[in-house]
C-alpha cells in the first residue's frame, strides 16, 4: 500500500483525499485552528462562572500570621513544674489533682536539673507521686470525678497527678448542664415587662 501512495506522488497525483477516507474509513472534516482570541474568550468566560470568585470575604482572622499563634506560646507556663534529686519534668497545668504542704519545694525548677520524660521521671520517683487515671469525659469536665476520691486525697502525704492512658493530662473543672441551663435560662427582665 505504501508503493502505491510513493507511486502516485511521485506521478503527481493528490494523495490527501485517499488519505483521509482511508483513516478509520471515513472521511474527517478539517478543523480550523484555535486562535488566541477563542482561548482567551474561553478563559473569561471560565472566570466568570467561577464559584470560588464570589464566595466573599475570607472568615476568620485573615490579617493574623498563623504560625505566630503557635510560636507565642510558653511551655513552661503552661505546665507544672515538677524537680527532685536533679531531675525534672513538666506535666499539664490542672494535671495535679493535690499536692501536700510538705512537698511544695518540689515545685520549683532548680539550677542545674536534667529534663526527664514523665515516664522516667515517674519511675523514679514513685515514693511520694501517686497516678490517677481518669477518663477522657473527667479530663474535658464532661463528668465529675467519683466523690470520695477527693476526700481520700486530703490526708495524703503524696503528689497526685491525672492520667490519661498513664500520661498526664489536665482536669477542667466539671460543669454540671443542669445547672448551667439553669443559669442560661433565668428570665431577663426587660423595663417594658415591669410594672
Amino acid at each position: 500500500m505504501n508503493r502505491c501512495f510513493l507511486l502516485m506522488g511521485l506521478l503527481g497525483i493528490s494523495t490527501s483525499p485517499l488519505m483521509a477516507q482511508n483513516q478509520k474509513g471515513m472521511n474527517q472534516p478539517m478543523r480550523d485552528p484555535v486562535r488566541h482570541e477563542d482561548l482567551s474568550n474561553k478563559l473569561r468566560m471560565a472566570q466568570q462562572k467561577d464559584p470560588i470568585r464570589n464566595i466573599g470575604p475570607a472568615a476568620g482572622k485573615v490579617d493574623e500570621d498563623p504560625s505566630q499563634r503557635t510560636t507565642s506560646r510558653d511551655l513552661i507556663k503552661e505546665s507544672t513544674v515538677l524537680c527532685h534529686r536533679g531531675f525534672l519534668t513538666l506535666v499539664p497545668k490542672q494535671a495535679v489533682l493535690h499536692q501536700p504542704d510538705s512537698l511544695k519545694d518540689r515545685f520549683e525548677a532548680k539550677d542545674q536539673v536534667k529534663v526527664q520524660t514523665w515516664a522516667d521521671f515517674f519511675a523514679a520517683n514513685r515514693g511520694w507521686i501517686r497516678t490517677q487515671e481518669v477518663s477522657r469525659e473527667q479530663a474535658m469536665g464532661l463528668a465529675p470525678l467519683p466523690e470520695g476520691m477527693m476526700e481520700t486525697f486530703k490526708g495524703s502525704q503524696f503528689v497526685v497527678v491525672a492520667t490519661f492512658k498513664g500520661g498526664p493530662i489536665s482536669v477542667l473543672p466539671y460543669q454540671d448542664p443542669a445547672q448551667e441551663a439553669a443559669e442560661n435560662a433565668s428570665p431577663l427582665t426587660s423595663p417594658a415587662t415591669q410594672p
